[in-house]
């Protein structure tokens, strides 16, 4: 085989790293579920955070993270399932370019949607 025939290869692996990034975006999503659960907790029943935390989550404090966290929350979740969505794919078609376009185009409708509710 001479140096014609080999595959060349950008020295870029993309499946790494987009496996890297859906695994901290997975991390980064359950975090951010924990404290979203924990701000909404400190919202409804704001006695006993204030109590629990000495002083330190108030109803006001709470509220405001709950209201931060949301969109995080989505944007982690959402570029988690759509690389899950690539994933089943590749299994599915064997063809990994078919496979990202699809996913990319599934992110895309998302993102469409995201922007129109006014995210």
């Amino acid at each position: 085989m001479n140096e014609l025939d080999r595959p060349r290869h950008t020295g870029i692996r993309w499946d790494r790293i987009l496996a890297r990034l859906d695994h901290a975006a997975a991390w980064a999503s359950a975090a951010i579920l924990v404290l979203y659960i924990v701000s909404g907790y400190g919202i409804t029943q704001a006695a006993q955070t204030q109590s629990l935390t000495g002083g330190l989550v108030t109803p006001s404090r709470a509220y405001a993270l709950h209201n931060n966290l949301y969109i995080p929350l989505l944007v982690t979740f959402a570029f988690h399932t759509v690389m899950g969505l690539r994933r089943a794919l590749i299994r599915a078609t064997r063809r990994k370019v078919v496979a990202g376009w699809a996913a990319a185009g599934a992110g895309a409708l998302a993102l469409a949607y995201f922007v129109v509710l006014g995210f």
